[in-house]
């Protein structure tokens, strides 16, 4: 295990950092030990064509006919 100080990271970055490619690098700051280790990205997300999620929204007409009848109810402020 190396434990590196504050002022190791920044003159040895580029060879902190590939180390880490294999096992993981410990720098030491302010008394908290931080661990610097290779990370896999997430898997991608995907882009979604146009208009993906149209049919989960009512259309036109029944969103109307939903707030014509919501506006008809009285309505109160929560208190």
């Amino acid at each position: 295990m190396s434990v590196f100080m504050t002022s190791d990271l920044k003159n040895r970055t580029g060879e902190i950092l590939d180390a880490a490619k294999k096992t993981p690098q410990f720098v030491f700051r302010a008394g908290e030990l931080f661990m610097i280790a290779r990370a896999e990205p997430g898997p991608a997300i995907r882009d979604l064509p146009e208009g993906y999620f149209a049919d989960a929204y009512p259309g036109s007409e029944e969103r109307l006919k939903l707030e014509t009848a919501m506006s008809k109810q009285p309505q109160h402020p929560e208190r």
